[in-house]
């Protein structure tokens, strides 16, 4: 039977535990400006780690030198995505006037099994669709503050990845000296701290790298599909399908989404539409669905009601970057708990499968 007494440290102890979960969102928000680059630059040191252990020992590199190599790359990728939409910006414009038109014909074809005309439906909707009027939208996106937005968020990149890559300089560096610290610190416990810290640098790697390279290769099949069926943009389109595909369903979703709209306004609900579209699906399928769980495995298992929890949480803290370092969050707390014996219950809850019960 419970006593007064324990009723009393279980509730101080929930409060008090509430209490830290408030203290560590108001620290989230207030800090993000350091905490996002600090962030990646964790991910982006066991991303990495592997190239640099490369390059040192097989290759014989200085790892000065290595680091100088793994900088460059990163700054020729960053360089690349950023010029390709910037390239893509004016192309866009150009397009918006042609897509209005298409889509008003679109709409006119909706309408025409229920009777309604354009005007009709203006007059239900109560705001002016004849005329798709690319300069009042510009305008109105201007004024909403939406453009701004935009144009200051790509100013901002080169900024933030400098200061990612300085973090991450420094954070790659004393990886090694860091861990051998732990396990100097933790050499007299039970705890076994050079196995615990092998099985987390080797699954965090693991599951880094198997979503780089998939993401990478969903990205370069739709670039191919949509260059074959001649939709516009191709390279934006799957640019966007691999950095969408860091964010499971809902990115998944949008990156296939939206080729398949151009698609549906270029050539009509037709054939070449509808194949585009299966295509593009069954890509996301065999990348998502079936290569990137047998590569993972089951430690990597994340059960879609805490994903869908992950992205609300890291989104409403941080954003849209938040969105995107979600489930790379959420894998390195399963790691964590999975390698941690007093917190496996945690990583038990988190996954989508329900473990065997052991016969005692």
């Amino acid at each position: 039977m419970i006593t007064t007494n324990e009723k009393n440290i279980r509730a101080i102890t929930y409060f008090l535990g509430f209490m830290v979960f408030v203290l560590v969102v108001v620290i989230l928000i207030t800090f993000k400006d350091v905490l996002i680059p600090i962030t990646i630059a964790i991910f982006l040191t066991y991303l990495f780690h592997p190239l640099l252990e490369i390059l040192r020992t097989k290759l014989k590199i200085p790892k000065f030198l290595a680091l100088i190599l793994i900088f460059i790359l990163n700054f020729a990728v960053f360089y690349l995505m950023g010029l390709i939409f910037f390239s893509s910006f004016g192309g866009f414009s150009e397009k918006i006037q042609y897509y209005g038109d298409k889509l008003t014909i679109v709409v006119q074809d909706i309408l025409k099994p229920f009777n309604l005309t354009l005007l009709e439906l203006e007059g239900i909707l109560g705001f002016h669709i004849q005329q798709f009027d690319v300069g009042q939208l510009l305008k109105k996106l201007f004024d909403i503050g939406i453009l701004q937005g935009f144009f200051s968020s790509f100013s901002n990149l080169l900024s933030n990845f400098l200061i990612v890559m300085f973090f991450w300089v420094f954070m790659i560096m004393g990886k090694d000296k860091f861990e051998q610290r732990l396990k100097i610190a933790f050499a007299k416990s039970s705890f076994d701290t050079d196995k615990q810290i092998q099985a987390i640098n080797d699954q965090l790697q693991s599951y880094l790298i198997i979503k780089t390279l998939v993401s990478l290769a969903t990205g370069i099949t739709f670039t191919v599909i949509l260059t074959i069926y001649g939709i516009d943009f191709a390279l934006i389109w799957g640019l966007l399908a691999f950095v969408l595909n860091y964010i499971p369903n809902i990115g998944s979703l949008i990156a296939t989404l939206l080729p398949v709209l151009i698609a549906l306004l270029d050539f009509g609900f037709g054939f070449a539409s509808i194949s585009l579209a299966a295509l593009l699906l069954i890509a996301q399928n065999i990348f998502g669905n079936m290569l990137e769980p047998k590569f993972m495995g089951e430690k990597m298992d994340l059960s879609p009601v805490f994903i869908l929890f992950s992205l609300i949480f890291w989104g409403w803290i941080w954003g849209i970057v938040g969105m995107f370092l979600a489930v790379p969050i959420a894998s390195l707390v399963k790691i964590l708990c999975t390698n941690i014996e007093a917190l496996k219950p945690i990583a038990i809850l988190m996954g989508s499968k329900a473990p065997k019960l052991q016969n005692v």
